[in-house]
Protein backbone atom coordinates (compact mmCIF):
# COMPACT_ATOMS: atom_id res chain seq x y z
CA UNK A 1 0.00 0.00 0.00
CA UNK A 2 1.22 3.04 -0.84
CA UNK A 3 0.93 5.77 2.00
CA UNK A 4 0.99 8.68 -0.60
CA UNK A 5 -2.10 7.43 -1.94
CA UNK A 6 -3.46 7.10 1.65
CA UNK A 7 -2.60 10.27 2.62
CA UNK A 8 -4.36 11.73 -0.02
CA UNK A 9 -7.30 9.80 0.39
CA UNK A 10 -7.38 10.89 3.79
CA UNK A 11 -7.30 14.75 2.90
CA UNK A 12 -10.28 13.89 1.03
CA UNK A 13 -12.37 12.09 3.23
CA UNK A 14 -11.91 15.18 5.67
CA UNK A 15 -12.78 17.58 3.24
CA UNK A 16 -15.52 15.66 0.83
CA UNK A 17 -14.89 17.63 -1.33
CA UNK A 18 -12.11 16.86 -4.31
CA UNK A 19 -11.88 20.22 -5.49
CA UNK A 20 -11.20 21.85 -1.94
CA UNK A 21 -8.64 18.47 -1.10
CA UNK A 22 -6.84 18.98 -4.46
CA UNK A 23 -6.24 23.02 -3.15
CA UNK A 24 -4.87 21.92 -0.02
CA UNK A 25 -2.72 19.38 -1.24
CA UNK A 26 -1.46 21.83 -4.31
CA UNK A 27 -2.51 19.15 -6.78
CA UNK A 28 -4.50 19.26 -9.37
CA UNK A 29 -7.97 17.09 -9.05
CA UNK A 30 -7.52 14.68 -11.53
CA UNK A 31 -4.56 13.93 -9.73
CA UNK A 32 -6.23 13.57 -6.63
CA UNK A 33 -8.81 11.48 -8.45
CA UNK A 34 -5.90 9.00 -9.67
CA UNK A 35 -4.39 8.53 -6.26
CA UNK A 36 -7.38 6.95 -4.88
CA UNK A 37 -8.48 5.31 -8.16
CA UNK A 38 -5.25 3.50 -7.09
CA UNK A 39 -6.53 2.71 -3.30
CA UNK A 40 -9.81 1.66 -4.78
CA UNK A 41 -8.30 -1.15 -7.42
CA UNK A 42 -5.78 -1.96 -4.46
CA UNK A 43 -8.61 -3.36 -2.38
CA UNK A 44 -10.99 -3.65 -5.09
CA UNK A 45 -13.81 -1.61 -3.19
CA UNK A 46 -15.71 2.04 -3.83
CA UNK A 47 -13.95 4.60 -1.67
CA UNK A 48 -16.35 7.47 -2.16
CA UNK A 49 -20.39 7.85 -3.06
CA UNK A 50 -19.21 9.96 -6.21
CA UNK A 51 -22.61 12.15 -6.26
CA UNK A 52 -23.58 15.73 -4.62
CA UNK A 53 -22.47 15.86 -2.05
CA UNK A 54 -19.55 13.35 -1.90
CA UNK A 55 -19.78 10.78 1.08
CA UNK A 56 -18.21 8.16 2.12
CA UNK A 57 -18.98 4.64 1.31
CA UNK A 58 -18.93 1.95 3.92
CA UNK A 59 -15.49 0.69 2.73
CA UNK A 60 -14.28 4.60 3.13
CA UNK A 61 -15.58 4.82 6.85
CA UNK A 62 -13.53 1.96 7.37
CA UNK A 63 -10.00 3.05 5.61
CA UNK A 64 -10.57 6.49 6.84
CA UNK A 65 -10.92 5.49 10.28
CA UNK A 66 -8.07 2.93 10.20
CA UNK A 67 -5.20 5.46 7.82
CA UNK A 68 -5.17 7.81 10.67
CA UNK A 69 -3.71 5.48 12.94
CA UNK A 70 -1.27 4.38 10.24
CA UNK A 71 -0.57 7.63 9.03
CA UNK A 72 0.00 8.79 13.00
CA UNK A 73 2.49 4.91 13.12
CA UNK A 74 4.39 6.79 10.18
CA UNK A 75 4.72 10.12 11.36
CA UNK A 76 6.21 8.85 14.94
CA UNK A 77 8.72 6.75 12.69
CA UNK A 78 9.85 9.34 10.47
CA UNK A 79 10.18 11.28 13.76
CA UNK A 80 12.38 8.82 15.40
CA UNK A 81 14.77 7.85 12.39
CA UNK A 82 15.33 11.85 11.98
CA UNK A 83 15.89 11.44 15.46
CA UNK A 84 18.34 8.97 15.25
CA UNK A 85 19.67 10.44 12.64
CA UNK A 86 20.49 14.37 14.00
CA UNK A 87 18.65 14.66 17.17
CA UNK A 88 19.31 18.77 16.96
CA UNK A 89 17.00 18.46 14.13
CA UNK A 90 13.47 18.08 13.96
CA UNK A 91 10.35 20.22 15.98
CA UNK A 92 8.79 20.09 19.84
CA UNK A 93 5.86 21.57 20.37
CA UNK A 94 4.67 22.60 23.69
CA UNK A 95 1.45 23.12 25.33
CA UNK A 96 1.05 25.41 28.66
CA UNK A 97 -1.80 28.06 29.54
CA UNK A 98 -0.47 31.79 28.99
CA UNK A 99 0.55 32.71 32.19
CA UNK A 100 2.31 29.71 33.46
CA UNK A 101 4.42 30.11 29.92
CA UNK A 102 5.03 33.29 31.05
CA UNK A 103 6.36 33.15 34.50
CA UNK A 104 8.36 29.23 33.43
CA UNK A 105 9.33 28.96 29.73
CA UNK A 106 11.77 32.24 30.31
CA UNK A 107 13.64 30.05 32.94
CA UNK A 108 14.20 26.88 29.95
CA UNK A 109 13.83 28.07 26.35
CA UNK A 110 16.89 30.37 26.17
CA UNK A 111 19.16 27.64 27.37
CA UNK A 112 17.67 25.42 25.53
CA UNK A 113 17.57 27.26 22.21
CA UNK A 114 21.19 27.64 22.89
CA UNK A 115 22.02 24.05 23.23
CA UNK A 116 19.64 22.81 20.48
CA UNK A 117 19.70 25.72 17.84
CA UNK A 118 18.19 23.68 14.88
CA UNK A 119 15.11 22.75 17.18
CA UNK A 120 12.10 24.24 15.29
CA UNK A 121 9.89 25.38 18.58
CA UNK A 122 6.09 26.09 18.86
CA UNK A 123 3.89 26.40 21.30
CA UNK A 124 0.30 26.00 21.97
CA UNK A 125 -0.88 27.88 24.41
CA UNK A 126 -4.66 27.88 26.04
CA UNK A 127 -6.59 27.21 28.92
CA UNK A 128 -5.85 23.54 30.43
CA UNK A 129 -8.43 22.14 28.87
CA UNK A 130 -7.24 22.96 25.37
CA UNK A 131 -3.69 22.29 26.09
CA UNK A 132 -5.24 18.86 27.59
CA UNK A 133 -7.01 18.43 24.41
CA UNK A 134 -3.60 19.17 22.39
CA UNK A 135 -1.55 16.68 23.94
CA UNK A 136 -4.36 13.47 23.47
CA UNK A 137 -4.75 14.94 19.74
CA UNK A 138 -1.35 14.73 18.98
CA UNK A 139 -0.92 18.60 18.39
CA UNK A 140 1.14 18.98 21.39
CA UNK A 141 4.48 16.50 22.07
CA UNK A 142 4.70 17.83 26.10
CA UNK A 143 2.29 20.07 27.91
CA UNK A 144 2.81 21.41 31.47
CA UNK A 145 0.04 22.58 33.88
CA UNK A 146 -1.55 20.70 36.83
CA UNK A 147 -1.06 16.89 36.82
CA UNK A 148 -3.68 15.32 34.72
CA UNK A 149 -3.83 12.08 36.86
CA UNK A 150 -4.56 9.61 33.57
CA UNK A 151 -1.77 6.73 34.51
CA UNK A 152 -3.05 4.91 31.59
CA UNK A 153 -2.65 7.39 28.39
CA UNK A 154 -0.10 9.81 30.30
CA UNK A 155 3.51 10.05 31.49
CA UNK A 156 4.37 13.02 33.87
CA UNK A 157 6.96 13.96 35.78
CA UNK A 158 6.76 16.47 38.47
CA UNK A 159 8.20 19.82 38.09
CA UNK A 160 7.01 21.13 41.62
CA UNK A 161 4.25 21.54 44.24
CA UNK A 162 2.50 25.00 44.08
CA UNK A 163 0.99 26.66 47.11
CA UNK A 164 -1.67 29.81 46.94
CA UNK A 165 -0.35 32.98 48.71
CA UNK A 166 -2.27 35.96 49.12
CA UNK A 167 -0.67 39.40 47.92
CA UNK A 168 -1.44 42.26 50.18
CA UNK A 169 -0.88 46.40 49.08
CA UNK A 170 0.95 47.54 51.58
CA UNK A 171 -1.42 50.23 52.22
CA UNK A 172 -4.00 47.24 53.66
CA UNK A 173 -1.57 46.24 56.19
CA UNK A 174 -2.42 48.35 58.82
CA UNK A 175 -5.96 49.47 57.55
CA UNK A 176 -7.47 46.06 57.26
CA UNK A 177 -5.41 43.50 58.67
CA UNK A 178 -3.94 44.70 62.01
CA UNK A 179 -5.22 48.20 63.35
CA UNK A 180 -4.76 47.63 66.78
CA UNK A 181 -1.62 45.77 66.64
CA UNK A 182 1.70 44.75 64.38
CA UNK A 183 0.59 43.06 61.23
CA UNK A 184 1.95 39.57 60.58
CA UNK A 185 5.56 39.96 59.07
CA UNK A 186 5.28 39.32 55.22
CA UNK A 187 6.15 35.31 54.24
CA UNK A 188 4.64 33.79 57.19
CA UNK A 189 1.71 31.44 56.12
CA UNK A 190 -1.76 32.71 57.34
CA UNK A 191 -5.24 31.94 58.04
CA UNK A 192 -7.13 33.43 54.98
CA UNK A 193 -9.59 34.95 57.62
CA UNK A 194 -7.04 37.24 58.35
CA UNK A 195 -7.66 38.69 54.89
CA UNK A 196 -11.68 38.80 55.41
CA UNK A 197 -11.80 42.91 55.61
CA UNK A 198 -9.78 43.40 52.62
CA UNK A 199 -11.42 44.27 49.20
CA UNK A 200 -9.85 42.38 46.84
CA UNK A 201 -9.55 41.34 42.68
CA UNK A 202 -10.19 37.69 41.60
CA UNK A 203 -9.88 35.91 38.65
CA UNK A 204 -13.31 34.84 37.15
CA UNK A 205 -15.02 31.72 38.29
CA UNK A 206 -14.48 29.26 35.47
CA UNK A 207 -10.69 30.04 35.75
CA UNK A 208 -9.05 27.25 38.20
CA UNK A 209 -7.72 30.35 40.20
CA UNK A 210 -10.80 31.98 40.35
CA UNK A 211 -12.66 28.69 41.96
CA UNK A 212 -9.93 28.04 44.18
CA UNK A 213 -10.81 31.60 45.30
CA UNK A 214 -14.48 30.84 45.80
CA UNK A 215 -13.33 27.51 47.61
CA UNK A 216 -10.81 29.31 50.26
CA UNK A 217 -13.59 32.03 50.84
CA UNK A 218 -16.34 29.26 51.42
CA UNK A 219 -13.67 26.94 53.76
CA UNK A 220 -13.11 29.81 56.06
CA UNK A 221 -16.42 31.37 55.78
CA UNK A 222 -15.43 34.77 54.31
CA UNK A 223 -17.19 36.94 52.21
CA UNK A 224 -14.94 39.30 50.54
CA UNK A 225 -15.66 42.57 48.94
CA UNK A 226 -14.60 41.61 45.23
CA UNK A 227 -14.18 45.31 43.73
CA UNK A 228 -12.62 43.34 39.98
CA UNK A 229 -12.79 40.32 38.47
CA UNK A 230 -10.20 39.43 35.71
CA UNK A 231 -9.02 37.01 33.81
CA UNK A 232 -5.74 37.87 33.08
CA UNK A 233 -2.99 37.25 35.80
CA UNK A 234 -0.71 40.08 34.01
CA UNK A 235 -4.11 42.58 34.84
CA UNK A 236 -4.66 40.88 38.48
CA UNK A 237 -0.65 41.45 39.55
CA UNK A 238 -0.33 44.81 38.39
CA UNK A 239 -4.17 45.98 39.55
CA UNK A 240 -2.32 44.75 42.90
CA UNK A 241 1.11 46.51 42.88
CA UNK A 242 -1.27 49.92 42.58
CA UNK A 243 -3.32 49.37 45.71
CA UNK A 244 -6.56 48.50 44.06
CA UNK A 245 -6.84 45.32 45.91
CA UNK A 246 -5.67 42.18 47.23
CA UNK A 247 -5.23 38.93 45.50
CA UNK A 248 -4.52 35.51 45.99
CA UNK A 249 -2.05 33.29 43.48
CA UNK A 250 0.06 30.89 42.82
CA UNK A 251 3.25 31.10 44.68
CA UNK A 252 5.66 30.78 41.42
CA UNK A 253 3.10 33.56 39.76
CA UNK A 254 4.48 35.70 43.42
CA UNK A 255 8.21 34.50 42.95
CA UNK A 256 8.36 35.73 39.27
CA UNK A 257 6.33 38.84 39.09
CA UNK A 258 9.47 40.55 38.13
CA UNK A 259 8.73 38.59 34.29
CA UNK A 260 4.90 41.08 34.36
CA UNK A 261 6.24 44.24 35.60
CA UNK A 262 9.50 45.94 37.32
CA UNK A 263 10.63 43.98 41.04
CA UNK A 264 10.71 47.01 42.36
CA UNK A 265 7.42 48.36 41.58
CA UNK A 266 5.89 45.09 42.92
CA UNK A 267 8.56 44.82 45.96
CA UNK A 268 7.56 48.04 47.00
CA UNK A 269 4.13 47.70 47.42
CA UNK A 270 2.84 44.48 48.15
CA UNK A 271 3.70 41.79 50.99
CA UNK A 272 2.92 38.10 50.12
CA UNK A 273 1.40 35.65 52.75
CA UNK A 274 1.07 32.31 51.76
CA UNK A 275 -2.08 30.74 52.90
CA UNK A 276 -2.59 27.55 55.15
CA UNK A 277 -5.09 25.97 52.50
CA UNK A 278 -4.35 22.62 51.46
CA UNK A 279 -7.11 22.34 49.10
CA UNK A 280 -5.74 25.22 46.88
CA UNK A 281 -2.17 23.01 46.58
CA UNK A 282 -1.65 21.31 43.30
CA UNK A 283 1.34 19.15 41.58
CA UNK A 284 2.85 21.06 38.41
CA UNK A 285 3.75 18.45 36.06
CA UNK A 286 5.41 17.96 32.27
CA UNK A 287 3.35 15.43 30.50
CA UNK A 288 3.53 13.40 27.28
CA UNK A 289 1.54 10.48 26.17
CA UNK A 290 2.71 6.75 26.64
CA UNK A 291 3.06 5.14 23.13
CA UNK A 292 4.10 8.38 21.33
CA UNK A 293 8.00 8.71 20.57
CA UNK A 294 9.77 10.48 22.60
CA UNK A 295 12.82 12.61 20.96
CA UNK A 296 15.76 13.44 22.30
CA UNK A 297 14.84 17.40 22.27
CA UNK A 298 11.53 16.32 24.31
CA UNK A 299 13.66 14.31 26.71
CA UNK A 300 16.12 17.65 27.33
CA UNK A 301 13.44 20.17 27.46
CA UNK A 302 11.94 17.54 30.61
CA UNK A 303 15.61 17.11 31.68
CA UNK A 304 15.67 20.78 31.81
CA UNK A 305 12.62 21.43 33.57
CA UNK A 306 12.87 18.84 36.52
CA UNK A 307 16.30 20.82 37.32
CA UNK A 308 14.92 24.36 36.98
CA UNK A 309 11.65 23.78 38.89
CA UNK A 310 11.74 20.45 41.15
CA UNK A 311 12.16 22.02 44.67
Amino acid sequence: MNFLNLYYFSIAAEELNFTKAAKRLFISQQSLSNHISRLESEFGVVLFNRTQPVTLTDAGETLYRRSQNLLDEKKQLETAMQDLRDFRKGELTIGISTSRGAVMLPDILPEFHTLFPQIDLKLVEGTTLEINRALYEGRADLRIGFAMDDPDQVHEELLHTEHLVCAVPNSFLKKYLAPDKPYPYPGTMQDFRLFADCPFIKMQHNVWLGEMFEKCCRHYQVEPSVVLETSSMSTLVSLCSVGLGSIVLPEIFATRVSLFMTPYDWKSSVSVFPLDFPAGTQSITVSYLKGHYLNRAAAEFIRMACKKFTY
